[in-house]
C-alpha cells in the first residue's frame, strides 16, 4: 500500500526522493604537529606572546647553528681522512717503488763495469754495442720512474751524496769528488744510495 505521506512530484505524479545533506567538514589545525614545543598555548597578552615565540626562535636558531657546524665537522673529517689516506698510498707506492729500481741497481752496477771495458774485435764490438743499447734502455725506463744519478767527478763533496773511500790531503781548499767508484742514485728527490767516490782538495787539482 502506498504511503498516503509520501510526497510527490507534482510535474511528474513520481514520488520525490529525499537526499541526505553533505556533512560540512571543517578543517582544523593540528597544533602539536606545527607548532614548536612551547608554542601550542601562547598567553593572550601580545608583549608575552612575543617574547615566548622569539625565545622559541632563539633556540630553534642555536639548534640550527649547531647542527650546521657539526655538518661542517663532518665534512672536514672525511676531507682529512681523504687526503691522509692519499698520503698513504702515496707512501706505499714510493716505498714500492724504491724497493723494486733498489733490486735493479746491482744490475746497472754490471752494465758500468762491463761498458767501460775496451772491444779488441769485432764481435766485442757487437756485444758492447748491444750491451750498451739494453742499458740505455733500462736506465731509461727507470729515469721516467724518477730515477737520478748523483753527479759526483769534478763535483764539490757533499756527504749528504757522496761517501769517500780515502781520506782527502790535508789544507784549507775545498773537498772535490776526484774519481766516481760507483754511482749513487735519488728516486724522486730522495737519496737511494750515495755515490762511492774519492776526494781530493780543491788546490790538489790546481
Amino acid at each position: 500500500m502506498a504511503d498516503p505521506h509520501r510526497d510527490v512530484d507534482d510535474s511528474t505524479g513520481r514520488p520525490t526522493v529525499e537526499t541526505a545533506e553533505e556533512p560540512t567538514v571543517e578543517a582544523t589545525l593540528d597544533m602539536d604537529a606545527s607548532l614548536p614545543a612551547g608554542l601550542e598555548e601562547l598567553p593572550t597578552d601580545p608583549a608575552q606572546a612575543l617574547g615566548i615565540v622569539l625565545e622559541a626562535l632563539r633556540k630553534a636558531e642555536e639548534r640550527a647553528d649547531q647542527s650546521h657546524q657539526s655538518h661542517l665537522r663532518a665534512l672536514a673529517d672525511l676531507d682529512n681522512y681523504r687526503k691522509r689516506m692519499r698520503r698513504e698510498q702515496s707512501t706505499v707506492a714510493s716505498q714500492a717503488a724504491a724497493r723494486t729500481v733498489s733490486s735493479l741497481l746491482a744490475v746497472l752496477d754490471s752494465f758500468d763495469a762491463a761498458l767501460v771495458l775496451k772491444a779488441r774485435s769485432e764481435k766485442d764490438q757487437s756485444v758492447l754495442s748491444g750491451m750498451r743499447a739494453t742499458y740505455e734502455l733500462l736506465l731509461g725506463t727507470l729515469q721516467s720512474q724518477g730515477l737520478e744519478i748523483i753527479p759526483a767527478a769534478g763535483e764539490v763533496f757533499s756527504p749528504d751524496l757522496h761517501q769517500p773511500i780515502n781520506a782527502p790531503p790535508p789544507g784549507e781548499g775545498e773537498m772535490i769528488v776526484s774519481n766516481e767508484v760507483r754511482r749513487g742514485y735519488r728516486l724522486e728527490g730522495r737519496l737511494l744510495r750515495a755515490a762511492l767516490v774519492e776526494v781530493t782538495r780543491e788546490n790538489e787539482t790546481e
